[in-house]
């Protein structure tokens, strides 16, 4: 089938941006997570977690409204660009003055009454990345994503550069006592986590630069009509979108004010630690969500057919990723990707891992309401979430902590892909190859327990297991997979 090769085909550039980019912005964990300690990392988890929620604000479901506008052949393309980035750049404007007027009380609120530039950097991080989303976005639906793996990849680049110059060089030259001429004007050791986020200002601001090839084709203009449209159908994104993250991000907030004083920044950061492992088997769905949006929004094709092919597809590589971080985890502990000291909760690693997993499955479920533009069932979906995710947290967290909120966490995906399926189900039925994906899943949790629990993650059985799976996955797909992107 040549639309699941292009598929396929755009999932891998994608992935390569994603994977890459990741990997990059990984290959810092080892670092953080040594030169900081607990609360200081904690404090980083915190703020990219209020990040989170501020992107979806702020880019108020532009990217997927620009793909069902831009398909739209009644509408100009330009248009449609100018009026999305118009909105983006009005939302970003409005919070910046409003953090930058209410900052002192705000940083009260959110426990960060001695460094409210803390929350300033956060606003700005987020703005720039939100003014980016629609030009990346646009080429996307341009089927150019050489050029988006260059702006990606120079951002990232920046920022792991700087990185490695303030928490290697630097702290190299000070301690040593050498390029005293110039080094107090860029270095303050006691600085710490800020120059994560400084980092990270910097490289947005080179990545909007980047950006002035696309932005010299926009104009501020407010076509009424169409904003109108866009906003409408954008709206239950948002909602749907701010209940989602909330699902993905609130554990760490229950964490931060529901732990023994004292303890809850390095709770918060010992779960973001752990996340951190989970968060490879993300790097795949990213990829795949930015090819699937405009490969299904391109309207080619019968679409229940490709989605339930895709689901399965999509399936087997994410229970193949699950199961190698799982069987190999002797290896990321090897390596040292996660300092020693947060070893003691790496226990939570398959669940986080597996919730992960289902989030992935529960995007795919999703589709549909998108290009039939009943994007009120998002809010209906992410809010029943929601209500799992508060409830779950406020149980489990006070009783167990950080273990409390992964299982929160697996609970609340589990919940949100139940009812998903519900809804696909009964409003626009795909008829799912329920009996493989089934058994592809439940193999693989078997396995995973196995590997990890009972045979305590010796790396020899691990791989005897791994092995095993992939042998399987060869006999009961093989056929169809060659099918699919051969034929």
């Amino acid at each position: 089938m040549a639309s699941l090769k292009q598929l396929a085909s755009q999932t891998a550039i994608y992935g390569v941006s994603s994977i890459l980019g990741r990997l990059l912005n990984f290959a810092l964990t080892p670092l953080h997570t040594s030169v900081l300690d607990k609360e200081s990392y904690g404090i980083n988890i915190d703020i990219y977690s209020y990040i989170a929620v501020l992107m979806v604000l702020l880019t108020f479901g532009m990217e997927t409204a620009f793909f069902k506008f831009f398909n739209d052949k009644s509408q100009k393309a330009q248009e449609v660009f100018s009026a999305a980035i118009s909105w983006v750049l009005l939302l970003c404007l409005v919070l910046v003055v409003a953090t930058t007027i209410f900052l002192e009380p705000l940083a009260g609120l959110l426990r960060y009454e001695g460094q409210p530039q803390f929350l300033l950097w956060m606003v700005l991080i987020v703005s720039a990345d939100s003014i980016a989303a629609v030009p990346f976005a646009r080429l996307r639906a341009q089927n150019r994503p050489t050029r988006f793996l260059l702006i990606r990849l120079s951002t990232i680049g920046v920022f792991i550069l700087l990185n490695l110059f303030f928490y290697l060089l630097c702290p190299y030259l000070h301690e040593n006592q050498l390029a005293q001429a110039w080094l107090p004007w860029v270095y303050n050791p006691n600085l710490g986590v800020a120059y994560i986020f400084i980092s990270n200002l910097v490289g947005n601001t080179i990545m909007l630069l980047l950006f002035l090839p696309e932005f010299k084709s926009f104009t501020w203009q407010w076509p009424k009509s169409l904003l109108q449209k866009m906003v409408r159908y954008a709206a239950p994104l948002v909602i749907a979108g701010l209940a989602g993250i909330a699902n993905e991000m609130a554990n760490r907030q229950f964490l931060k004010f529901l732990s023994p004083e004292g303890e809850a920044l390095e709770a918060v950061g010992t779960f973001g630690a752990m996340m951190k492992i989970a968060t490879f088997m993300v790097l795949f769905i990213q990829a795949f969500r930015f090819a699937a949006e405009p490969f299904f929004f391109s309207g080619e094709g019968a679409f229940s057919d490709k989605m339930a092919r895709v689901m399965r597809y999509f399936v087997v590589v994410q229970s193949l990723i699950f199961l190698a971080l799982v069987c190999f985890t002797p290896l990321l502990q090897w390596t040292q990707f996660i300092d020693q000291k947060y070893y003691e909760a790496w226990h939570i690693v398959p669940i986080l891992v597996f919730a992960n997993l289902l989030l992935g499955i529960n995007f795919n479920l999703n589709i549909w309401y998108k290009l039939e533009g009943k994007t009120h069932f998002g809010a209906y979906i992410s809010f029943f979430g929601l209500s799992i995710t508060v409830l779950a947290n406020l149980w489990l967290v006070p009783l167990y902590g950080y273990v409390g909120s992964a299982w929160a966490t697996l609970i609340t995906y589990a919940g949100l892909t139940g009812y998903s399926f519900y809804l696909n189900q009964k409003h626009y039925r795909i008829a799912y190859p329920l009996k493989a994906i089934g058994a592809h899943l439940g193999l693989a949790l078997v396995l995973a327990y196995l590997s990890f629990y009972v045979l305590e993650s010796q790396w020899l059985w691990g791989l005897i297991i791994f092995i095993f799976y992939l042998a399987y996955l060869a006999l009961a797909e093989g056929k169809n997979l060659k099918n699919a992107f051969v034929k």
